[in-house]
């Protein structure tokens, strides 16, 4: 007998000691074995008549068992913004958890069956409960919200474009800066181009942006030239506040210039990392930005913003803006606004500003669909100012936004 006969041999041999696996049992294993290995935290099999849950309960037991889970029969699975009329009257469902989800799972729906339905902020949040006992990501929530129920958050009107706003006491003399010393293209009049979608705007000092204003931000420059970024600064005897210490194995490398405001630029890269892994596969793809200095180039930016509860400002932005979170780095959140433009949400105790009251600094987001946002926000959105066109999130920041210009 040949090798290769023999393993053709021992595999009709194995494959036909196999029991074809019905599909719903498939399907319940699958779920069990997330369950088992916390992909979630609460698992529901798709709603049964009572007759097929009895047909097949025997094995959904030796399955769970199997992964050392339980099972919890439901004939009353409530309706949610989440699941609106998902489960028919008289219909089952059967979660698969460890303890102490079931508990969980129990205090959610009492609360769920005696809240107010039109109490549309309250049945958001139980929803948002639901989902994250049931493992889905703030994205995945907020995507079957909006299929779902009237929610939508600033993202699902296409962010195009990220500006920084910045104020200066000589702004004629930062413009000089960026479009001399740094090299940057200038998109406009005071406003250069760092990423596909990203710009910073130079405005002088204003009522709501005066002179001696704690900066309140850092603006990190995406890079993969380090060396060359550092060895430019230094010839242009420009300020560095922290200096070039590159580190094995860390998640990110850098330095620190100070701008001719005192506004701290961090030239940055990022580094395959356990807490990058995604904020590195999104800028794989994105275009290098050349500038005049000597064949040096940007492709990205993150506008640090400082903050005393970092907590509400997460949610602010995963459940409000819509934003995904791709880097925690434990004391800061980045969140990809547009294709290259990031915001990262800062814990002042440990970041290289303070929190301010006053900010000397503005967010702009250009949308695709900006009718369809004020439609939307003229309604839905407590924050929004119509003539200002402006939205006021927690701690004071304002975030203006604007269409996105034809021709961009």
């Amino acid at each position: 007998m040949t090798r290769a006969s023999y393993f053709a041999g021992i595999l009709i041999l194995f494959s036909s000691c196999q029991q074809p696996k019905n599909e719903a049992h498939v399907a319940f294993e699958v779920f069990c074995e997330m369950v088992a290995n916390d992909a979630k935290p609460v698992a529901l099999h798709h709603p049964m008549d009572s007759a097929a849950v009895d047909a097949n309960w025997e094995i959904f037991e030796k399955i769970a068992s199997t992964w050392g889970v339980r099972l919890y029969r439901e004939n009353a699975f409530p309706e949610s913004m989440l699941f609106p009329d998902q489960v028919s009257k008289g219909q089952h469902v059967v979660l698969i958890y460890k303890p102490p989800r079931l508990q969980q799972y129990l205090q959610w729906k009492t609360e769920q069956q005696s809240a107010d339905p039109k109490d549309r902020e309250l049945q958001e949040a139980l929803a948002r409960r639901l989902g994250r006992l049931l493992g889905y990501g703030p994205e995945g929530i907020n995507g079957l919200l909006a299929k779902n129920s009237g929610y939508r958050s600033l993202a699902s009107f296409g962010v195009a474009e990220q500006i920084t706003h910045l104020y200066y006491k000589n702004p004629e003399e930062a413009i000089a800066f960026y479009e001399q010393a740094l090299g940057l293209p200038k998109d406009d009049k005071g406003r250069f181009r760092i990423g596909a979608d990203v710009q910073l705007e130079i405005h002088p000092f204003d009522a709501d942006h005066p002179e001696g204003q704690p900066k309140s931000t850092a603006i990190a420059l995406l890079t993969d030239q380090l060396p060359g970024w550092y060895a430019h600064i230094q010839a242009r005897n420009i300020r560095v506040k922290y200096t070039y210490k590159p580190r094995e194995g860390g998640p990110h490398d850098g330095f620190v210039a100070v701008d001719p405001g005192g506004y701290l630029l961090e030239f940055e890269q990022f580094k395959q990392h356990p807490e990058n892994e995604r904020l590195m596969a999104v800028l794989a793809g994105a275009p290098k930005i050349k500038t005049t200095s000597g064949g040096l180039y940007f492709f990205g930016s993150i506008t640090w913003t400082y903050h005393r509860d970092l907590l509400r400002m997460q949610n602010y932005y995963e459940e409000v803006l819509g934003y995904p979170l791709v880097a925690d780095q434990g004391w800061t959140r980045i969140y990809q606004t547009s294709p290259t433009g990031f915001i990262g949400l800062v814990d002042e105790r440990r970041g290289m500003q303070d929190y301010a009251d006053q900010k000397a600094v503005e967010l702009e987001w250009q949308l695709q669909d900006l009718q369809g946002f004020r439609s939307h926000a003229a309604d839905s959105w407590k924050g929004y100012d119509p003539e200002t066109q402006s939205l006021t999130g927690p701690e004071g920041y304002r975030y203006r936004i604007s269409g996105k210009a034809a021709g961009n």
